[in-house]
C-alpha cells in the first residue's frame, strides 16, 4: 500500500499494544517496529531510517544504551532519535538529551503532539541532509579554487623564470647559431671538393657528421624562434593555427589513415603568439601520430579537438584513441628535463607545457578508456 510519505521510521518497544497504538497514528508512513534493543540494531544495520521512536523502559537492552549503540555507529549516528516513555522524571530526560535524542515525549502522548514532532525533526534533518551536502560541495569547490590558485601562483613564478631566461637563451642560440653556420658550410664544401674520391664514399662518418651539425642547426634555429622576446602577442584564430599544424602534418596523418574531427567555435581569437599556439597543435597532434604507429590493431584512428568558449576562458579539448598510454609515460610527459633519466626526452613536446604556462594557462592530462585527453584553458 502506497503511504502520504516516503519517510521510513523505526518505532522501538516492547508492548505489543503501544505498538499498535503508534503505528496506527503514523499509518502515512512507511514504520518499521521491533520489540526489542537487540532487534532494532539488527534492523539499523540493514535498513536506512530516516527516525527512530525508541521506548525507554525494554527488557535486557533499555532505549538509554540502544541509543548509545545508535550514536556511537557511524552509520547510524546522525538518525534523529526521539524517545517515547513513561519515565517523566527531570534526570531521565536530561539523560535522554545527553546521549543525543532530539526529544523526549512522556506517554500517554496526544496523536497531533507525535504527528507534529515527528513531523517536525524530519524536515529538521533533511534540512541537516542538505547543509551537509552544500558543506560538503562548498568545501570541495574551495579545495579545487585553492588548488587552481596555487597553480596559477606557480605559473607566474614560471612565467618570470622563462621571461628572464628567454633574452639569455635568445643571445646564447645567437651565438652559437653563427660558428654552427660556420661548420655547415665547411663540411658542405668538404662534402662536394671529396665527392669523387671513392674511399671518401664508402667512408659514411663524413656524412653523419654532416647529419648531426644540420640537426644542430635546426636545434639552434628552435631555440631563437621559440625564445625570441621581440615576438607581439596578436589575436589568433584558433582554428586557423590549427590548419597550418595540420597541413605540415597532413602526409602522415593521410598514410596511417588517421581521421581528425575539429568542432565548436571556429571563430575563436586567442592574444598569443601564432608559433606559439601552432607549436602546441602541432606537437600534440605528432604525439598522437607517434603512437599510433605503434597501435596497429586499431580499426579507427581518430583525433578529436573541440574549441569552447566561454565569458572568463578559452577552452581547448584535444583527445585520441592510440590506446597504449601508461601512467609512467603520462608522468613524463611535461617534467622537466633530466636527460640522464630520459634519454628521449622531447624538447619541442616540452615546449607545449612552456608556451600554455607562459600565456597564463592550465593544462590537465588524463589516460581514457581509448586513449590519452589533453584540457587546455587560457583565461581572458
Amino acid at each position: 500500500m502506497q503511504k502520504k510519505y516516503d519517510n521510513k521510521i523505526l518505532l522501538v518497544d516492547d508492548d505489543l499494544k503501544n505498538l499498535q497504538v503508534a503505528m496506527s497514528i503514523l499509518r502515512d508512513y512507511n514504520v518499521i517496529y521491533a520489540q526489542s534493543g537487540e532487534k532494532a540494531l539488527e534492523l539499523l544495520e540493514k535498513n536506512q531510517f530516516d527516525l527512530i521512536l525508541l521506548d525507554v523502559v525494554m527488557p535486557t537492552m533499555d532505549g538509554y544504551f540502544v541509543c548509545s549503540k545508535i550514536k556511537s555507529n557511524e552509520k547510524t549516528k546522525k538518525i534523529p532519535v526521539i524517545f517515547l516513555t513513561v519515565k517523566d522524571d527531570e534526570k531521565d530526560i536530561v539523560k535522554g538529551f545527553e546521549l543525543g535524542a532530539v526529544d523526549y515525549i512522556t506517554k500517554p502522548f496526544y496523536s497531533e503532539v507525535l504527528l507534529k514532532r515527528v513531523e517536525v525533526h524530519l524536515k529538521l534533518a533533511a534540512v541537516m541532509k542538505e547543509l551537509e551536502l552544500v558543506n560538503k560541495n562548498l568545501n570541495e569547490k574551495v579545495k579545487n579554487q585553492v588548488e587552481e590558485l596555487r597553480n596559477k601562483d606557480k605559473i607566474i613564478v614560471q612565467h618570470s623564470k622563462i621571461n628572464a631566461m628567454a633574452s639569455i637563451i635568445d643571445v646564447i642560440s645567437l651565438q652559437w647559431k653563427e660558428p654552427v653556420d660556420k661548420i655547415r658550410l665547411y663540411l658542405q664544401s668538404l662534402d662536394f671538393k671529396f665527392s669523387n674520391i671513392q674511399e671518401y664514399k664508402s667512408d659514411k662518418t663524413f656524412k653523419k657528421t654532416l647529419d648531426e651539425v644540420k640537426k644542430l642547426d635546426e636545434i639552434m634555429n628552435d631555440f631563437h624562434k621559440f625564445f625570441n622576446n621581440q615576438k607581439n602577442k596578436e589575436e589568433v584564430n584558433l582554428k586557423v593555427s590549427l590548419d597550418n599544424a595540420i597541413f605540415l602534418l597532413k602526409d602522415e596523418l593521410n598514410e596511417l589513415n588517421i581521421k581528425l574531427n575539429v568542432k565548436g567555435d571556429n571563430l575563436i581569437s586567442l592574444n598569443i603568439v601564432f608559433d606559439e599556439i601552432k607549436h602546441i597543435f602541432n606537437k600534440l597532434i605528432s604525439k598522437s601520430i607517434e603512437n599510433f604507429k605503434i597501435t596497429n590493431s586499431l580499426v579507427e584512428k581518430k583525433i578529436d579537438i573541440s574549441f569552447e568558449n566561454n565569458k572568463e576562458s578559452v577552452y581547448i579539448i584535444y583527445e585520441d584513441n592510440a590506446n597504449n598510454y601508461d601512467e609512467n609515460q603520462l608522468k613524463r610527459f611535461f617534467e622537466s628535463p633530466n636527460l640522464s633519466k630520459y634519454n628521449s626526452f622531447d624538447l619541442g613536446f616540452y615546449l607545449v607545457k612552456v608556451f600554455i604556462e607562459k600565456n597564463f594557462g592550465l593544462l590537465n592530462i588524463e589516460k581514457t578508456q581509448n586513449g590519452i585527453k589533453y584540457s587546455i584553458r587560457f583565461d581572458k
